[in-house]
């Protein structure tokens, strides 16, 4: 048992940042006491959110100060070198997997840590799951009987593939994919059977993403562990998600569904033939919702409690963060020692090195901005984005000098790959960083947004954000700035009223979601410069915006529990306000000098052509997949809003809310909306056809997401 209280160090303020925090801030023997990132910005929100008293931006300085352990969650390509900098200061590192990118380097850093005497633990996390830690122990035990063969699934989309970014580590190489997600399946392999006596690899069904990489993204590997054979199966194309392993051994055949945490046993049920099919069949069916009603009281309890363990992937890192700390100065579990991070690298390199991949057609490829053509006098906040990739190609075309504010500097030279712009990479909360990007710029193009989990993250990285550069825009002298403001602030609930570009946002906005509120409380500030100090303001709000780049399962259609499953804001038959992400960008790029519109706010919307019933069934045709839909009430939508919500204000949840009827029945769309008056005021022509919008808008979208 551990008395001593072990202060840790986060290194890496990124996504996976939550899990960790929320897991140690729930150990009885663990104290956060410094974070560290490259970008101060992201360390200290990140401090903030989880009352972690110090914020570096350098491990150097990091490591200065008294700290026992440090969690490396960065990229694999650097978790070498920073991880033998902690080892040779004499703390412990956790390591998310991988371990690192080569067998070498693994084996470097478990000599280097025996040689300080510190701990190396790598997070495998799924192997202390529930479910899988009752097959572990029937495998041990006897229960299934001497092994013949181990399946391990890894079926799951991976978005970075359709949506970006392209430039991230795993991404890079072909070989890449196996080091990111195989250790998820050969940790279970390793654990069970140990290392293969051989293996053999298949790779299939390639794809050239922007920026040249190629992706395999089926991987086939199978062999032998002694005479025990395993299959371990990849998959990251769009589809249902399976995540099992299955194990065939002499008395039995288990299954772990280890993305849901069920486990059961399937063995004769020693009832003779004529009932042993029933029989069998009852009790994988009693076992299954055994564990699903524990799964689902574990679920509700945790999030009451605000415990990691109300979800299964938040429950096997918090077991593997406190198996760590447990044994951090006594035996170290096997699971998550160096040794065994080793034996699952080792595995990694076996496979890549078998894998046969085909060089890319696209290898040579540039996949960089040009020069700009002329020194820029735009300025555009979320030109990487979905529209502003188009509004940049739209304002190039028009012969001007456009300037990109990004947040890396690899993905947007990707997104804009041969547009004549150039790129600057600064935090837009900073007005140090904006006096520099406005610098020489007449037009400003605010499309950047941010989100959050409550009102008060809205509020500091969204509407504090626009003030600072509406600000920074106003005391420059900018000829024009232009916002994009979202339909969503609208109440468009009532079937009898028409919206147009004079019709104003929800008059009870502050009931409404945190995007629309955010969206209307930064027009509102906006037009305060306006009519106050003269800011020469454009508002545009566009409608549900399609195209290539954006996902099928459009949650302005309906909401999408999955690609294939998904319920109708009401009854699905009202036309929606759709609208081209192309034609959004023309509509911006022609407000760049139309005279006489500053003040003005301009609706963008086409049609209506498609209710979200046709849109739905469309796609269903192009992609061969029937999605099964059906109709909601948007009463059933604000109960279960109310019943959540309860349970959040129950246990004084930060990101509780009021529910809201009117946010919900707003989503039906119900009204009708009329963008004509735009039309005539910019001389703005959008797709204005049924079948453009769907070939454009749907068929055309659907066609690239699946390709």
């Amino acid at each position: 048992m551990i008395n001593k209280t072990f202060k840790v160090g986060l290194l890496g303020a990124g996504y996976i940042i939550d899990v960790h925090a929320k897991s140690l801030i729930n150990q009885d023997n663990v104290v956060i006491v410094a974070v560290c990132d490259h970008s101060v910005g992201r360390a200290e929100n990140a401090a903030l959110s989880f009352n972690i008293p110090q914020v570096f931006s350098s491990l150097d300085e990091m490591l200065k100060t008294d700290l026992d352990a440090v969690h490396i969650l960065l990229p694999p390509d650097l978790h070498f070198d920073c991880a033998k900098q902690i080892i040779e200061s004499g703390k412990h590192v956790f390591l998310e997997k991988p371990m690192g990118t080569s067998q070498k380097e693994c084996q470097s850093l478990a000599d280097l840590a025996k040689k300080h005497n510190v701990n190396v633990g790598v997070n495998h996390n799924f192997v202390f799951l529930s479910s899988y830690q009752k097959l572990r122990n029937d495998v041990a035990e006897g229960v299934i009987g001497k092994l013949d063969h181990v399946s391990i699934n890894w079926f799951s989309a991976l978005p970075q593939i359709q949506f970006g970014p392209f430039n991230i580590w795993m991404l890079q190489k072909p070989e890449n994919l196996i080091f990111e997600l195989g250790p998820h399946l050969i940790a279970f392999l390793v654990d069970l059977l140990g290392v293969p006596d051989d293996l053999h690899v298949d790779v299939s069904l390639p794809i050239d993403l922007p920026g040249s990489n190629r992706v395999y993204r089926h991987w086939h590997i199978h062999g032998n562990c002694g005479k025990t054979s395993f299959d371990l199966n990849l998959s990251v194309i769009p589809g249902y998600t399976d995540k099992r392993i299955s194990v065939r051994g002499h008395a039995a055949t288990a299954t772990c569904l280890f993305d849901r945490d069920i486990y059961y046993v399937d063995e004769p049920s020693g009832a003779g033939l004529l009932f042993d099919n029933f029989l069998s069949v009852k009790s994988v069916a009693w076992q299954t919702g055994k564990n699903s009603l524990i799964n689902l009281f574990k679920s509700v309890k945790g999030t009451l409690q605000k415990s990691p363990n109300a979800n299964p992937f938040g429950e096997c890192i918090n077991k593997s963060i406190h198996t760590f700390y447990q044994t951090l100065e006594n035996q170290p579990d096997l699971r998550m020692s160096a040794e065994f991070g080793v034996d699952v690298i080792s595995i990694c390199e076996k496979i890549a090195a078998q894998a046969v991949f085909e060089s890319s057609d696209k290898k040579n490829e540039q996949w960089k901005v040009l020069p700009v053509l002329k020194t820029p006098t735009v300025l555009v906040l979320g030109g990487s984005g979905f529209i502003g990739r188009y509004l940049v190609k739209a304002l190039t075309e028009k012969g001007l000098g456009v300037r990109v504010v990004t947040r890396g500097m690899g993905s947007a030279n990707i997104a804009l790959k041969g547009l004549p712009v150039e790129l600057i990479q600064g935090n837009l909360a900073s007005a140090n960083f904006m006096v520099k990007a406005l610098e020489g710029i007449e037009v400003v193009y605010h499309l950047a947004k941010s989100d959050g989990d409550n009102w008060a993250n809205y509020y500091k990285h969204d509407v504090l954000v626009t003030q600072n550069i509406a600000e920074r825009a106003l005391a420059k002298g900018v000829k024009r700035f232009i916002y994009t403001g979202t339909i969503d602030s609208y109440y468009s609930a009532d079937s009898t009223e028409v919206i147009t570009m004079d019709t104003p946002v929800d008059s009870k906005i502050t009931s409404r979601n945190h995007y629309a509120r955010s969206k209307a409380t930064c027009e509102a500030l906006l037009m305060d410069l306006y009519n106050d100090k003269g800011l020469p303001l454009v508002i545009f709000r566009p409608g549900i915006v399609i195209g290539k780049g954006c996902p099928p399962a459009h949650w302005g259609v309906g909401m999408f529990q999955s690609e294939t499953r998904m319920q109708f804001w009401g009854n699905g038959e009202n036309k929606l306000p759709l609208v081209l992400v192309e034609d959004v960008a023309s509509a911006l790029a022609l407000g760049f000098d139309k005279p006489n519109i500053e003040g003005k706010t301009f609706l963008l919307t086409d049609g209506p052509f498609l209710s979200g019933k046709e849109y739905v069934d469309i796609v269903s045709e192009e992609i061969g997949t029937k999605i099964r839909s059906e109709p909601t009430s948007i009463l059933k939508f604000y109960l279960i809003d109310i019943v959540k919500e309860a349970a959040k204000h129950l246990i004084y949840h930060p990101n509780k809310r009021v529910p809201s009827f009117r946010d919900w029945d707003s989503r039906s769309h119900r009204a009708q909306y009329d963008s004509s008056k735009t039309q005539d005021i910019l001389g703005w022509k959008p797709a204005g056809t049924r079948d453009l919008i769907i070939k454009k808008g749907v068929i055309d979208a659907a066609r690239e997401y699946f390709r």
